[in-house]
């Protein structure tokens, strides 16, 4: 005998009253789905990168504006210091923002007040040691005493990092800024260029030196903790670059090096 699948195939026919009430409901069960999932979808993640090439020539103040918003985070100052015992050039990098939303750079762990040079590849999160005041990053000098003078982490770097931490709208972002410096102690000059910058454009968000998109992780950062030399583009880091304040191209005891500043 041949069976029939009918039954199973037919559907069982409702009231277009019943119809309309369950078309009804799962129109707004949809609806109600949707606005649940708007609501709990966390924001993404995003690294904004700005490609650069801005000279910060001698006597020069460079406004840095990270997230383009008409707000200056940082300036970066390239000043002519001229005193009766010496005279040079000195670059510097100096935060902006309110008493309560001051913004930061990432410092050398040794000596504060110079800034460090990051390599290609360190995660710039809340655990990076931020300083808020102003930071050489360059000098190159004549002294009286101590002869021709260069220092700071950066007075020979290609493609090096400053850490930013910044605030958008009262909250804590993070950023990179790099840079090419040199500092010719015989010429008391230094010279920098501005790269290229970037931030992260959600909240509390490391961002990776050098990333230009993705995630942090996706980057695959490297956290460095002690180093003496800073890494070239390209490589990764051992320790932390940076934490060497400064060199100079001739040797001088402490107070002459201190004195520079």
């Amino acid at each position: 005998m041949q069976r029939t699948s009918r039954s199973l195939r037919t559907p069982f026919p409702f009231s277009s009253r019943v119809q309309k009430d369950l078309n009804a409901y799962a129109l707004s069960a949809a609806a109600a789905g949707v606005a649940l999932l708007a609501a709990t979808q966390p924001a993404n993640a995003e690294v904004v990168f700005t490609p650069a090439n801005h000279r910060i020539a001698k006597n020069q103040r460079l406004n840095l504006d990270l997230n383009h918003d008409g707000i200056v985070d940082f300036y970066l100052i390239n000043e002519r210091l001229v005193s009766v015992t010496e005279v040079g050039d000195e670059l510097s990098v100096r935060p902006l923002g309110g008493s309560l939303t001051r913004n930061a750079v990432w410092a050398s762990n040794r000596i504060s007040y110079f800034a460090a040079a990051l390599p290609v590849g360190v995660t710039v999160d809340s655990h990076a040691p931020f300083h808020s005041t102003q930071l050489v990053m360059a000098f190159a000098s004549h002294d009286r005493t101590d002869g021709y003078l260069s220092g700071g982490a950066w007075k020979s770097a290609r493609n090096s990092f400053l850490g930013l931490k910044f605030h958008i709208n009262g909250e804590v972002h993070f950023g990179w800024a790099r840079l090419t410096v040199t500092a010719d102690a015989h010429k008391q000059e230094v010279t920098a260029t501005l790269t290229g910058y970037a931030y992260e454009t959600q909240a509390d968000t490391p961002i990776v030196t050098g990333q230009t998109s993705g995630s942090a992780k996706a980057a695959s950062p490297v956290n460095p903790a002690s180093a003496s030399e800073p890494v070239m583009l390209g490589m990764l880091a051992m320790g932390a670059p940076g934490l060497s304040a400064w060199r100079r191209e001739e040797s001088s005891d402490d107070n002459g090096q201190v004195s520079v500043r």
